[in-house]
């Protein structure tokens, strides 16, 4: 069975997906899985790579296969054929609701928490004067989530389920994954600059664990 090390999910995410923002989102949600998985209590390096390599795969199949037929089922089979384990497979199928898969294991309910309420972050940095994750308060991220008009794609539902799930109030989760995104937001182009591209080779550097008040 292979290992599921960060520098095989990257080269996995790379050979699928060429697209800047979708590798971004990727590290985004990465780096917002390993803050959920140090707050559920794990420390062991390896494990907390696991959490972090589903964050970077678990839409990896998305450029090549958008339509609901395809995205996930066909990231599923592509990792059982490599040999995956299937703990990483049942987590990137789990977050998609519509796949049926019920997320029971604390990885597979993180990744729910994590996949839209990060996109649905960097979205509202983006509108700030500064363009930045840096200075937003959780506050506008919860005001926007009320505007419907906004990031009309993102699924508000989904972004409550997943509070639900890793048994968060809202504002808390909210307030993980902007400090989750700090560290990393002149890479995910969130910290007021142009975003440098992301290529195949060299793989980006870890994530760092945010710094504590």
């Amino acid at each position: 069975m292979l290992e599921p090390t960060r520098a095989r999910a990257w080269a996995l995410l790379c050979e699928f997906t060429s697209t800047q923002p979708l590798r971004r989102h990727a590290l985004s949600v990465e780096a917002s899985m390993r803050a959920l998985a140090r707050r559920a209590g794990v420390t062991e390096p390896a494990e907390l790579e696991a959490w972090g390599v589903v964050g970077l795969i678990h839409d990896f199949d998305y450029e090549r296969f958008p339509s609901l037929d395809d995205h996930v089922w066909r990231g599923m089979e592509i990792l059982r054929q490599r040999g995956w384990p299937e703990r990483i497979v049942r987590a990137v199928g789990a977050h998609a609701s519509y796949t049926g898969i019920a997320p029971e294991a604390p990885m597979e309910r993180a990744i729910v928490a994590a996949d839209e309420l990060s996109g649905f972050v960097g979205a509202c940095a983006l509108v700030r004067p500064s363009r930045s994750v840096r200075d937003l308060p959780a506050a506008s991220v919860l005001k926007k989530m009320k505007d419907k008009a906004f990031a009309r794609s993102v699924d508000r539902g989904e972004i409550r389920r997943g509070a639900e799930l890793v048994g968060m109030p809202l504002g808390e989760l909210v307030a993980l994954v902007i400090a989750a995104q700090v560290p990393v937001a002149d890479a995910l182009g969130v910290g007021g600059v142009a975003p440098p591209d992301l290529p195949d080779d060299p793989v980006p550097p870890v994530p760092p664990e945010p710094a504590s008040d």
